[in-house]
């Protein structure tokens, strides 16, 4: 009898093991295929092809097709297992997701490649939906690793860019760089190492720490060398953001700690000296680009858009569908299948319909992450919106893999803040007994 217990002991021992063994492969799937994206892949992929095929496959090992398949095609109860996201929103995405589906493929008979550019962006923006439940499994505190990870990509892409350009960080300021099409400092992990990275070089510096002087001056020039690449393209809402994120940053920590506000003026006096010359040009690349390009076409391509979706009161209501194309006076007028916006981008293929789930979704996560805004949250706050509000109304960023990766931190931080008051609430009733 007691050598059977024994065996069973082992067993289940063992049965854990190999559990742990599968979750922690999965976990290092996932990093693993986030830093192929940033290393071998770009935002916007022209041709697909074995980079994102493997980065495709790593990110399905860590979800699993069964996890995959659920979210996409109902089975609701996943959500009241894992506790991650309300009913009605996964609902929402599931109707989102196959009634444009059979709008853009039934109804319309858009080509069957534009259907697919156009799920692939919807899948990625709703990718929380899949990566929650597969980081409870893990039982992993992602919210310490996923935006060093983030971040990580963000500088990656950056140098990637300063290589392509064939351009140095002292040379920023000096002209419009181009990197062939690639768009990497168009990334949103790139505006998010910049803002993440020196607002962490302040936060967690200790002043009486030698490793963390050093850390922290590692991560600054991270952050510059993400901030320098966005420079090089004259990109004028992100690093308006980013100055934004700063000043925000600056004002609440003034009140809080003087050593490190003092600490935030030693580096910005440090870095207005140091590249004076790079900043003027820059801010004087940023105002000519302002002066000729004003919106970039944005407001015409809103116009162009209820244009397109008023033509029925069916397209008013759900749009094109997936697939879509339309004249976009962004781009000259060339037929194309996105928008620079992703508020205006649901508008035109899911019509009224479309928006008003996609913006009860964005409005979720932003109400949340408001929520848990606290000053040990602040850096990771304020890098995790200047992004998404770039993908809402500015960019295409919204359509990159590193956009859904933003929501799923934003989701993550607000998930553990509750667990937090979940856990002190259960801890004052059983002192009070």
């Amino acid at each position: 009898m007691m050598n059977h217990k024994m065996a069973l002991q082992t067993g289940v021992r063992e049965i854990r093991m190999i559990e742990q063994d599968n979750k922690w492969f999965g976990s290092m799937a996932f990093i693993i295929a986030l830093l192929c994206y940033a290393i071998f892949s770009a935002p916007f992929p022209a041709q697909p092809g074995i980079a994102e095929a493997t980065i495709g496959s790593l990110l399905v090992l860590f979800v699993t097709i069964p996890t995959g398949l659920i979210v996409m095609t109902g089975g609701f109860t996943l959500y009241q297992r894992y506790r991650t996201v309300p009913m009605w929103l996964h609902l929402g995405f599931f109707m989102l997701l196959w009634w444009g589906l059979f709008n853009g493929g039934v109804i319309h008979s858009w080509d069957v490649t534009d259907i697919v550019r156009d799920i692939i962006p919807c899948v990625y923006l709703f990718v929380p939906l899949m990566l929650l439940p597969a980081m409870n499994r893990t039982k992993y505190n992602w919210l310490k690793i996923f935006p060093w990870v983030i971040a990580f990509m963000g500088v990656i892409l950056s140098m990637r860019f300063y290589n392509v350009a064939n351009m140095s960080p002292l040379d920023v300021g000096k002209m419009y760089f181009f990197d062939n099409y690639l768009y990497l400092p168009y990334d949103p992990s790139v505006i998010f190492a910049g803002i993440f990275l020196p607002l962490m070089a302040i936060h967690t510096w200790k002043s009486s720490k030698l490793y963390s002087w050093v850390f922290s001056l590692f991560m600054l020039v991270g952050g510059f060398l993400a901030l320098g690449s966005l420079m090089a393209v004259a990109q004028r809402a992100p690093l308006a953001l980013a100055a934004l994120s700063f000043s925000i940053y600056f004002l609440i920590i003034s009140r809080r700690s003087l050593k490190r506000m003092l600490l935030l003026v030693i580096v910005l006096l440090g870095v207005g000296v140091l590249a004076q010359q790079q900043i003027e040009s820059s801010y004087q690349l940023l105002i000519d680009k302002q002066e000729s390009f004003g919106a970039n076409g944005k407001t015409d391509e809103l116009a162009a858009v209820i244009k397109e979706t008023s033509q029925s009161s069916f397209s008013l209501m759900f749009g094109m569908g997936w697939g879509g194309l339309f004249h976009d006076p962004a781009v000259e007028f060339v037929e194309v299948s996105y928008t620079h916006s992703a508020m205006t981008f649901f508008l035109l293929k899911g019509g009224i319909f479309g928006v008003v789930i996609f913006l009860a979704y964005v409005l979720w996560i932003s109400r949340n992450l408001l929520r848990s805004l606290s000053i040990k949250t602040l850096p990771i706050v304020l890098s995790s919106f200047m992004p998404v509000i770039i993908g809402l109304f500015f960019q295409v960023s919204y359509k990159t893999l590193s956009y859904g990766m933003i929501l799923t931190l934003m989701c993550l931080l607000y998930k553990q803040q509750v667990e937090k008051k979940a856990v002190g609430t259960t801890e004052k009733l059983m002192k009070h007994g």
